[in-house]
Order: C-alpha cells, then sequence, then structure tokens
C-alpha cells in the first residue's frame, strides 16, 4: 500500500511540473507573436493548443505543487527519512 501512494504522488508529481513547465513555454510562445502579422481565421491543432496552454493559471505554482508531491513521493516510498529519539538519563 505504501508503495502504491507513493507510485500514484509521484507520477502526479512529475504531471504537475510537466504541465507547468509547458504553461510557462506557452505563454512565452504567445507573447512572442507579432500581432501586426496577419493571420488566418482557421489556426492549427498546436496553435489551439498552445494558446490553450498559455491561458493555464500560474504555471510556478503547479511546478511548486509538483515539487511538494515529489517530496511527499520521496517520503511516502521510504527514501527520505526522519527520526526522532529521546533519551531520559537515569543518574
Amino acid at each position: 500500500m505504501r508503495n502504491g501512494i507513493a507510485l500514484v504522488t509521484a507520477i502526479l508529481g512529475v504531471v504537475l511540473v510537466l504541465v507547468g513547465a509547458a504553461t510557462l513555454w506557452a505563454g512565452a510562445l504567445r507573447r512572442a507573436e507579432d500581432p501586426s502579422v496577419g493571420r488566418s481565421d482557421r489556426s492549427s491543432v498546436v496553435e489551439r493548443g498552445i494558446a490553450m496552454a498559455a491561458r493555464l493559471p500560474g504555471g510556478e505554482r503547479l511546478i511548486a505543487w509538483g515539487v511538494a508531491l515529489l517530496a511527499l513521493a520521496a517520503v511516502a516510498s521510504g527514501a527520505i527519512t526522519f527520526s526522532v529519539t529521546a533519551t531520559a538519563g537515569t543518574n
């Protein structure tokens, strides 16, 4: 069960990081376009996909949540462990 949770969390983290990067990339492509150049009314599938990805909010936020999920996946899989010990002296 623990490995399953780690796997799902890692997959979601990677997907969020990739979508955040694609959002930032698409936003940069949309800003780089020259609005003075006449364009046809029919746009290609790639252009529509870039336009849709550019409208997604907060690529940085998606990347941050992806990194947080990847850290949780590392903790859940046991790659990162935390231990707290307490000792009491008997002098």
